[in-house]
């Protein structure tokens, strides 16, 4: 395929969008980043499979997304799921039709690939949806806005054709469906999986990457792989100097293949390739629990050799952490963080509306939006780039909209990066992110970080991040920040980041009960308090005492080495206190749900 064709006044095309809907639903019902990452390509090639289906077969200019050097740009790490294109005078409709008709064809052959025969197609996916404008309602502009209105009443009409259906159990991805035996490559070569109670679509995204010709090969990093790249990274960086090291691996190695029945790969020819990728998990002591073990490799708890073996692993991982804390490594983080980006009022801005009060609407015709899809492939390439630079793994990116998976301890510097790599000639974007536990639900995460995102566009002016944490307990809490403040919320949040000569002081958790006790008598900013309690501080008085309370609760290190010297506790109490009335809602002082996110940086983002 070639570029985008210049424009061609003497030639009036009709206005072909096609969009795929239920994309996010069909992304984020994924119980692992293998599912995930699968569905994220399954999106991506169907719209690969559209856009070459109207340029090659209908003679389509293509408008959505770019292309590049005979490629569509981004097609292995995310697409946007609506196409844009301009067809030949009449032919609209047909080219509409046959491109949804294509689809369809494309994912049933899938769906027969995975399971070895057609199955029954499933309701609700691929949902394509398509409209036509003809050249004759006149200019782009006025094509664009008629395909605008026309997709809004679109979205309102559902179909209801009797799927088939048995009274099978139903998915525990996706309980909208009915759950279907396994294919036979999962009795055959998987057995693990055998005992899931998944639909078509989710065996189908389960499989996509093996059991068929179009899907990637696989290697997307686990939850733990990511939750511990920082910390094995340091592993493998004090591999050769410290032979303690090797030791605690060897013997981690030993334990987790005397765990699985699967044999050793092929790349972990030694144990420092084992604690590269399989190793990730068993690094953790809390992964080295009798009774969970037991249950996940039908095993028997009771049998002495199985226990001796999880005791062993417990205590390799429990030294492996000692040992790195003599070289002062941070101290092994069970969290990551999930990243998500999205362009504020992209539709209004494609429409020539205006989205921010400094900057000039966009000229609506073809040749404006054509740039605005290279910019915005540009802008996923960069993003990747900045994901990849945090060491994190991207799911897709589409340039209008982001989704990640980061270690915790870099989060905050890739939600920033990701936010520079918007030009000023596109809108702002507002940011989700959310800090979890990685043995916690992934589908339950990502939706907790939609949420947030969600929380952030409802802020006046959008532009804004939302950021939270969930632990493995299910403990919770999450403030949004605009991204205009000064300084900048990942700024603010960073000074809470156990690093550089603060590195070495911690927070005690009960700075929150002692700020929440005391709360009524410290928010002298809020005018309504002041005048309702008479026991409220003037502000200045209040500040100086949420200073004292910090000092108070502030922990040392137990490195005697690198003990802070009081000056340093002191300044790491004032910034504190200044950064938590930054994260605080206009007019407070403190906010519990700012301390609680604070007080979860400093224990776990490390």
């Amino acid at each position: 395929m070639s570029g985008h064709a210049p424009h061609d006044p003497s030639d009036p095309r009709d206005l072909v969008v096609v969009a795929l809907s239920g994309v996010q639903r069909f992304i984020t019902e994924s119980r692992t980043t293998a599912d995930l990452r699968s569905a994220s390509q399954i999106v991506a090639h169907l719209a690969v499979k559209a856009v070459r289906h109207l340029h090659d077969t209908h003679k389509a200019r293509i408008v959505f997304p770019s292309l590049s050097e005979g490629r569509v740009r981004g097609a292995d790490d995310g697409m946007p799921n609506r196409i844009v294109a301009l067809v030949p005078t009449g032919q609209g409709p047909n080219a509409a039709s046959a491109t949804s008709e294509h689809l369809t064809e494309v994912w049933e052959g899938w769906v027969a690939e995975v399971f070895g025969q057609p199955m029954h197609s499933v309701p609700g996916w691929p949902v394509v949806q398509w409209v036509s404008v003809p050249a004759a309602v006149g200019p782009y502009p006025d094509q664009w806005r008629e395909a605008q209105r026309a997709l809004a009443e679109r979205k309102t009409v559902r179909d209801f054709a009797q799927p088939w259906d048995e009274p099978e159990e139903l998915c525990t991805l996706s309980p909208r469906w009915r759950s279907v035996s396994p294919p036979d490559a999962v009795e055959k070569r998987r057995k693990h999986m055998a005992g899931e109670n998944l639909a078509v679509a989710n065996w189908v995204k389960r499989l996509w990457h093996r059991e068929t010709r179009t899907g990637l090969a696989p290697g997307f990093a686990s939850t733990n792989a990511l939750a511990s790249a920082p910390y094995r990274a340091e592993v493998l960086r004090l591999w050769e100097e410290d032979a303690n090291i090797r030791d605690a691996v060897g013997v981690l190695w030993v334990c987790a293949n005397e765990l699985d029945d699967d044999p050793p790969r092929v790349a972990d020819s030694d144990e420092a390739d084992w604690v590269r990728g399989r190793g990730s998990r068993w690094v953790f002591p809390a992964s080295w629990h009798l009774d969970a073990l037991a249950r996940e490799f039908e095993r028997d708890r009771a049998d002495p050799a199985f226990a001796r073996t999880v005791r062993d692993g417990w205590e390799a991982a429990s030294r492996l952490v000692e040992i790195m804390a003599r070289h002062k490594v941070d101290p092994l983080s069970p969290h990551l963080a999930v990243l998500v980006q999205d362009l504020d009022s992209m539709g209004r801005h494609l429409s020539g509306r205006r989205v921010h009060p400094d900057r000039e609407p966009l000229e609506v015709d073809e040749e404006s939006h054509s740039d605005i899809s290279r910019l915005l492939s540009q802008v996923a390439a960069d993003q990747r780039a900045a994901i990849d630079a945090a060491g994190g793994v991207v799911v897709y990116a589409g340039g209008d909209d982001l989704l990640a998976l980061v270690p915790a301890a870099a989060a905050l510097e890739a939600a920033r990066a990701c936010q520079e790599t918007i030009p000023p000639s596109l809108p702002t974007a507002s940011t989700g992110l959310l800090f979890f536990h990685h043995g916690s639900s992934l589908g339950q995460a990502l939706g907790r970080a939609r949420d947030l995102l969600d929380l952030a566009k409802e802020r006046p002016g959008k532009h804004a991040l939302g950021v939270g944490f969930v632990r493995h307990s299910g403990a919770h809490a999450h403030c949004v920040l605009p991204w205009s403040a000064d300084p900048a919320p990942d700024e603010a949040l960073r000074v809470f980041l156990p690093r550089g000569k603060y590195a070495r002081i911690r927070l005690s958790p009960r700075l929150l009960g002692d700020l929440a006790a005391e709360a009524p008598h410290l928010d002298g900013g809020d005018a309504e308090l002041r005048t309702r309690d008479q026991d409220v501080l003037p502000p200045a008085v209040a500040r100086a005492e949420i200073r004292r309370l910090i000092l108070r609760h502030t922990v040392l290190g137990s490195d005697a080495e690198n003990r802070p010297v009081e000056t340093d506790r002191e300044e790491f109490a004032r910034r504190a206190a200044t950064h938590l009335e930054h994260l605080s809602p206009e007019g407070r002082l403190v906010d519990e749900d700012a301390v609680r996110i604070a007080l979860f940086l400093r224990q776990e983002a490390s």
